[in-house]
């Protein structure tokens, strides 16, 4: 635009010739067209097609091109860097990442073998000499409870105790009560135990073996005489016979080849075992006089007895009587 104002001022400055006047006005004519032609058709291409656009606008749009084509300084090439070193994982890489981390944890803390199947059982505890002692399986991680009895069912305190093997076992005990907890703190170990009973002088021994596939979460141990809370038989002048044949009954399975006879509902279950009348219940028989008997700590109690249709028994300190049917 500069250079075509200089050059019509200059050509008006110029002395013109008369015959050529025409002619040279119709030139600077033309090239003043040519030029407001040129002027009006720039900001016509460069204008977008909204209708409200203005110079304004078109001053600001080319005003942040500029600011986007602006180089990155220095500054900006630290932080990208910084970025990149405190998170280089995409958040898709990160979700991929805790995926194959759960998948992992998932596989270490899955036992390479089948669960050890829990057990709940009585044991009979024979102080005999040559009797093999009884054995508790364990197993790592899991925790195995000890309950001491007498013949009568009651809790018998425990006052110490002694293990063979303290590195690869770990035992609680209250210091007071007949229970205590026992866990293997290794997978396959195998160690005894020797435990004293109050007013017992002969310690009970146990053999400790974990890694079995079956586990003993709770071992009723009963050992064979009077303890300190014993209760006194309501018949007989003796100390109650316990049979080690009836403890698997006391755990509730029925004797071996055995016929279940018909107990009202709540009173127990009977069964007629090899000529004898097997009774499991938690009352108190009176009548008839049982030949052998065992309980557990949870007042449950197995009666041998000869056959009767008819059994009497103490419950709540009142006497009932029991019709057996199937005999």
């Amino acid at each position: 635009m500069a250079r075509f104002l200089a050059t019509t001022l200059f050509l008006l400055l110029l002395p013109i010739d008369p015959l050529l006047a025409d002619s040279t006005y119709d030139r600077l004519n033309a090239l003043v067209q040519k030029a407001q032609a040129n002027q009006t058709q720039a900001p016509a291409l460069s204008a977008p097609n909204n209708p409200d656009y203005s110079s304004d606008n078109s001053a600001s749009s080319d005003s942040d091109q500029v600011i986007k084509r602006k180089p990155p300084t220095l500054r900006d090439e630290a932080f990208k860097q910084l970025l990149d070193k405190i998170s280089p994982l995409t958040p898709d890489q990160i979700i991929e990442m805790r995926k194959q981390q759960d998948k992992t944890q998932q596989a270490v803390a899955t036992t390479p073998n089948t669960p050890p199947r829990p057990v709940s059982s009585t044991l009979t505890i024979d102080l005999s000499p040559g009797v093999t002692p009884p054995v508790i399986r364990l197993s790592a991680g899991f925790v195995s409870s000890l309950v001491f009895v007498d013949s009568t069912g009651q809790p018998w305190p425990i006052s110490d105790y002694s293990l063979g093997n303290p590195k690869n076992f770990n035992i609680q005990w209250d210091r007071k009560t007949n229970t205590m907890f026992i866990q293997s703190t290794t997978a396959y170990s195998s160690a005894n135990l020797a435990i004293r009973l109050l007013g017992l002088d002969t310690p009970v021994m146990l053999s400790l073996v974990s890694g079995q596939k079956e586990i003993d979460y709770r071992v009723d141990l009963q050992v064979q005489g009077q303890g300190p809370n014993a209760t006194a038989p309501i018949t007989g002048d003796g100390l109650p016979n316990a049979n080690p044949s009836l403890l698997s009954v006391l755990d509730g399975i029925p004797p071996p080849g055995s016929i279940e006879l018909g107990v009202p509902c709540g009173k127990g279950r009977a069964w007629l075992s090899n000529g004898k009348l097997i009774f499991r219940t938690q009352l108190t028989v009176l009548s008839p006089a049982w030949s052998a008997t065992v309980s557990s700590i949870d007042g449950t109690r197995v009666y041998e007895m000869n056959q009767t249709p008819l059994i009497l028994a103490s419950e709540n300190g009142k006497p009932i009587k029991i019709e057996l049917k199937g005999l």
